[in-house]
Formats: structure tokens, sequence, C-alpha cells
């Protein structure tokens, strides 16, 4: 069972099947006027806020709500640019209307969101609060945004740094004194770089430098826009960090492999698309886990088959690209950035903040592909094949679809290299011999004169 601490007003318990809130008796009547409001309706209603399922008084005169749980949770340091830029938008869309409607965000954390397929949701109920007259004018969440998606946005632009190398490292995203040298100074010239990142950057040198902020002061000495100047200015960071996200694209060498799969022909590319799409037609899955996704070829064809699609990667280009190209889609793929031989692991405080990514796979899906994948992770990440099947049996409640590549195979020899004598015992029959503790052999369908299918039914 884990239980957030941070949020004064409540507490969040995830015990891996149901989500529960638990709302203190000081924020009980805030937030029962929030979930009778119109602004409350309107959010669930267009999918930008996860809605109250079940909302019941607790003993000790608080409340306790459960929401729907998203199935296989993502946090920032999984997520692509385009992921980070939508979670962006997603933020300032909800504030916007907040504070149309009376109300605000007074948290813009980017691990307030989370995304059910493409889509981002705000998770953070207790994050909107009712504005009254003697609030501090502006957004106060505001410095929190620049941090958590403005410099972040930059720094994936201008420095190719990504999510995972930024928010693994920085809880509470990046802060503009350290950023700010690094960014040449013609870079993304205008009012809003001035604005959101060069004027905050100087503020906080100088308290650095005068060491007068006040204790616990978190927040630079910034000038605040008034109150009537918050509509303006959510429409300038958005449009910055539009300008920032077209920024964080690039080419790899597995965002560009499917138009390049010139170890590929036709005629077998056309073999494999044909038995996983007969496979999935005939399992008809629910949950699927593409393992090095890639571009999403075959994702694609397990989500129109009706299935959720959990796409994980370690290109995070090509897997940008994916999460582009699905936007307006409403598609049930959800792109998890993350190498399956060195999974994302639990962080935070005693562990407990974040779910390690095996736990979050356990037992999730009743088809796992992995094509072209498995002798990447036995060779270029030399994890021992028992071990491997061990995992994916793990997460792997019925069918694993497997492409086998022999010793011999163009790509095989390429990624082996030197080391190539390191794997004269790599065969069909021993990687067979290693999956059977978890695994039987069902079928299998030759596409080449290389490779073949090998369909493995959980034990």
């Amino acid at each position: 069972m884990r239980r957030s601490f941070r949020d004064p007003a409540g507490q969040l318990e995830d015990d891996g099947r149901q989500v529960r809130r638990i709302v203190h008796p000081a924020a009980r009547e805030a937030t029962e006027v929030l979930l009778a409001s119109p602004l409350y309706a309107e959010l669930v209603r267009d999918g930008l806020l996860i809605p109250a399922s079940q909302v019941a008084p607790s003993p000790d005169g608080g409340l306790l709500i459960e929401h729907p749980r998203i199935e296989i949770p993502s946090y920032p340091f999984e997520w692509t640019p385009a992921m980070l830029l939508d979670a962006a938008l997603l933020t300032l869309d909800v504030q916007a209307r907040a504070w149309v409607a009376g109300w605000t965000l007074k948290d813009a954390a980017a691990n307030n969101v989370l995304f059910d397929g493409t889509r981002p949701v705000l998770c953070d109920l207790l994050s909107l609060q009712k504005r009254t007259p003697d609030d501090t004018p502006g957004w106060l969440a505001y410095g929190q945004f620049v941090r958590h998606f403005v410099l972040p946005l930059l720094a994936i632009a201008e420095q190719g740094r990504t999510p995972r190398d930024i928010f693994l490292a920085h809880r509470d995203g990046l802060r503009a004194a350290e950023l700010a040298p690094f960014i040449p100074w013609h870079s993304q010239f205008g009012l809003a770089m001035w604005l959101h990142v060069r004027l905050p950057a100087r503020l906080e040198r100088r308290r650095i430098a005068s060491n007068t902020a006040k204790p616990g002061s978190g927040q630079p000495d910034a000038r605040r826009p008034a109150a009537d100047g918050t509509p303006w200015l959510i429409g300038n960071l958005r449009a910055f960090v539009q300008r920032l996200g077209r920024g964080g694209t690039a080419v790899s060498t597995w965002s560009a492999y499917t138009g390049n799969r010139d170890h590929y022909a036709d005629a077998e590319l056309n073999a494999k698309r044909g038995a996983v799409q007969a496979l999935v037609d005939r399992l008809a899955p629910r949950r699927v886990l593409d393992i090095g996704a890639n571009s999403g070829e075959f994702s694609l064809l397990a989500a129109r088959a009706g299935a959720q699609v959990l796409a994980l990667d370690d290109d995070i280009n090509a897997l940008d690209e994916l999460h582009r190209g699905l936007r307006g889609q409403n598609t049930s793929i959800q792109c998890l950035h993350a190498n399956f031989a060195r999974p994302t692991p639990a962080t935070g405080w005693r562990l407990a903040e974040t779910l390690s990514l095996p736990a979050r796979l356990e037992g999730r899906f009743d088809l796992v592909l992995m094509l072209a994948v498995i002798h990447h992770l036995a060779v270029t990440e030399r994890v021992p094949l028992v071990q491997l099947f061990e995992s994916l049996a793990d997460c792997c409640s019925g069918m694993l679809l497997l492409e086998f590549v022999p010793r011999d195979d163009p790509r095989f020899v390429e990624i082996a290299g030197a080391n190539a004598a390191l794997y004269q015992d790599w065969s069909r029959e021993n990687l067979l011999d290693a999956a059977a503790p978890w695994f039987g052999l069902q079928s299998e369908t030759t596409i080449s004169s290389h490779r073949t299918l090998l369909q493995l039914l959980r034990r």
C-alpha cells in the first residue's frame, strides 16, 4: 500500500487495484464545494480531470473518495518530450477554465498528470481551490509550472536532454538560475524567454547573492502579474511551451527504423504483419505489452483489434514520434520511455513515492510482443535468457509472441560484432529450453530463411 504525504489537504492510497483519496477534515468543505461545482462537472465531462467515482464521509470527519484507476501509471521521467508538452498544455487548459470560473490550481506539478492512452488527465483533485478576494494576485503555481514544464522543455529543445534525466534527478523540476547560463543569449529570443527564464534567473541569483530570502521561501521575489493579467499570462505560456515543444524532436537509428529496414524483404515484412494480425484477431487480447515498440506498427495492429496497448521503448525519439502521430486519434496506446533490461526503479522517500516498472507491469498483460528485440536484450544488454523469461513471465498471463533471430542473421552479426564467439550456443532450441519453466511452445511461423515467430503460452 502506497500513501502520499506531501499534500496537507489529504493523502492518496494505491494498493495496486484501487485508488482512494483521503481528504482531511479541514479540507472537507472546500472539496465538497468543488465536487458540486460546474467547473468539476465540465472538467470531468471533457476528460481533463479524473472523476470521483464514489464519495463517502470518513470516521474522522473528512472524506473518502474513490477514483477510477489508470491501469499503468507513468511518471514524468518515463515520458517523451511530446508527452511532457501535452501535460503542460493540459495544466494550462485546466488553469484557464478554473480562473474564469473563480477557481485556480494551487499546484502545477508534472506528477499531478497521468496518461490514459495518449490522453493526459489531471489526477490531483485537491490542487483546485476556490479563489477569494484576499488572495495574492496572479497564479500562485506559476513558478512551479515554469520549473516542471517550461524549463524542462527548454532544456530538451536547446540541450538535447530528456524527461528521464531531468525528473529522475530533480523531483521539483529545474530552476532558471541553474539552466539560463547554458542557454545562448539569442536562443528563443523574445518576451516569453525574458519573462519566464531570464528574469527569474536574474532574481534567483540576486536572492542567493544577498541571502535575504525568508526562511522556508522557495519562490523568488518575482514580479507577479495582476489578477486580471492571468489570462494573458496563461496564453503567453501556452504559446511559449508549444514553440519549445516543436524543438524537442530528433532523428535516431530506431526512429527511422520503419522506413530503413533493409534487412527485411517485403515478403518477410508482409508475413510478419500477417502473423501478428492473425494472432491478435484470434486472441482478442484486452491488454498488450509491446516491448521494443519502436514506431508502433504492431502496437497499432493490437489497438485496432480492441486492446489497450503499452508501447515500451528505450529510444525516446522513436517513441516521441509515435506519440505525436497518435495525437487526436483517441487510440488506446500509451507510450512509456523505458528499458526492459534496466527498468525504471521505485523512487522517492523510502522508495515508496513511485512504483518500479516491474511492479506496475506484473500480471497485467494477456499478450506480450517481443518482435526483433530479444537478441538485443541478450547481446547488447547481456541479460541471461533464463532470467529474461522469468521477468517476462511476471508480466505475461497469456501469450508471448517472440521473433527469433539466428546467429547468422545480418542484424545479429552487426550487434554481436567482435563478441560473436560468445554466442555459439545461441539457437532456437536453447532459447526454448530457457523459456520452458514458464512458457510452452504453441506454434511457430517462418517468415523468412532467417527469422521465425514463436508463440509461447504461459504455463
